[in-house]
């Protein structure tokens, strides 16, 4: 197994950093077994990385950092519609294998640059109310557990299958999953430019009427504060336009005259761009070189409008701005113990912003707690135990017990995860 002693991790973000005595990356299940047994005798504590494409200190350590790079091996089954993959594996190369087998992921979320074990713990998402988190594809996993065993959790375990899926490294490493996939498929992409009131008074339509809504608020310094680019991605031939929106204009002259309108603020909701795809390429963005800070929460759906019209008072008044434009996506609830979606049809709103990143979330969290939001476990939140208690109720309890039962020596356990759950 590879193993180095000056190794120094940032996240891509560069806004987390630490200095790990060892940084290892096992090649198979039985040397992260290994390696996990070895930290058990000299007690030191491990923490594992994917892509390291979090802006939360889940992975930080002074111990052991464990990357599964190595582990990205793939069996899908187009019979059953699942796939067999190893926890290291980024998503960027699992969707074209899965393809392969005339597979595909029931959603994905703007960026395929996460590990899968990495996206599934922390509950990324991507966007339509018909769709759970991505970790609700899976239906088994593999993980090697505090006390050095391998423990196979299956799909009748119900209850410990629903702690596993969003567990941020806390109860082992992953190593396996199982997908439940379904057959390959494209999409089509849709594109409006609309008014920030016209597109809060047409969510609800939206959402009915199509399969995937995903909102761009361009606040400054990226756009006029008051436009929003509405897109919805749907099977090919199937949703519908926003209420009264202008068509897709078929001559060139008038297609500018759009998209000026959309950088100038003026205008009623007009499509100005669609085309048809692969879902991966559909449903997700290019990483942007922008480095920034992200911090996004989850609230109940029927709250999406308060929250946006409180958090553009916010903006109005203290004349903030943001690196990037504020994402709202909208998700299905489902049962998984830390999800944030856990129970409730969500809207997630997400503010990315860098040199004034303190300022903005100080001002954007407490709105989104007041509206019972939950924040993202991959981003910027402040949370204490008392929060996460009144936040998930007895889920909260059912999780907490379980690092005490598969980890009790708290080899996975770092500073945040001690405050959280300890």
């Amino acid at each position: 197994m590879a193993c180095t002693s000056n190794h120094v991790f940032h996240n891509w973000a560069q806004t987390i950093t630490c200095k790990p005595d060892q940084f290892c990356q096992p090649a198979s299940e039985a040397e992260v077994q290994q390696l996990v047994q070895q930290a058990i005798k000299d007690k030191k504590r491990v923490r594992t990385v994917g892509a390291g494409h979090s802006w939360a200190p889940l992975v930080l350590t002074e111990d052991i950092l464990v990357n599964l790079d190595q582990l990205n091996l793939v069996a899908s089954d187009s019979t059953s519609l699942r796939s067999q993959a190893q926890a290291g594996i980024r998503l960027k190369d699992l969707t074209p294998q899965l393809a392969e087998a005339g597979l595909g992921l029931v959603n994905l979320g703007s960026i395929r640059e996460q590990s899968i074990a990495g996206a599934i713990s922390t509950a990324t998402h991507g966007t339509g109310l018909p769709f759970g988190i991505l970790a609700t594809q899976i239906v088994s996993m593999r993980l090697v557990t505090g006390t050095g065993d391998i423990l196979a959790i299956k799909e009748t375990d119900t209850d410990l299958l629903r702690a596993a899926r969003v567990n941020l490294g806390a109860l082992g490493i992953i190593t396996e999953i199982t997908l439940q996939c379904v057959k390959d498929y494209d999409l089509e992409y849709t594109a409006y430019a609309c008014g920030f009131d016209e597109a809060l008074a047409k969510l609800e339509d939206l959402n009915k009427n199509n399969t995937r809504v995903r909102l761009w608020w361009l606040v400054p310094a990226i756009g006029p504060k008051d436009r929003v680019i509405v897109t919805t991605m749907n099977p090919p031939g199937t949703g519908s336009a926003p209420a009264g929106a202008a068509p897709l204009p078929m001559d060139v002259a008038t297609l500018f005259t759009n998209f000026a309108n959309l950088l100038s603020g003026a205008g009623p909701c007009t499509e100005f761009l669609k085309f048809k795809g692969h879902y991966d390429q559909i449903l997700t963005v290019p990483l942007l070189p922008v480095l920034h800070r992200e911090c996004e929460y989850a609230i109940p759906i029927e709250h999406t409008a308060d929250a946006l019209r409180a958090f553009k008072n916010v903006i109005d008044e203290q004349d903030l701005s943001l690196t990037l434009p504020i994402e709202v996506r909208f998700v299905k609830a489902d049962d998984s113990f830390l999800s944030p979606t856990n129970g409730k049809d969500v809207c997630y709103i997400g503010a990315a912003t860098q040199p004034n990143a303190n300022e903005v979330f100080e001002r954007f969290e407490p709105i989104m707690r007041a509206l019972d939001g939950r924040p993202h476990w991959g981003k910027c939140f402040s949370l204490t135990r008392d929060d996460l208690q009144q936040m998930y109720g007895g889920k909260y309890e059912q999780f907490r017990k379980l690092p005490a039962q598969l980890d009790p020596n708290g080899i996975f356990s770092n500073e945040l995860l001690t405050r959280l759950f300890s």
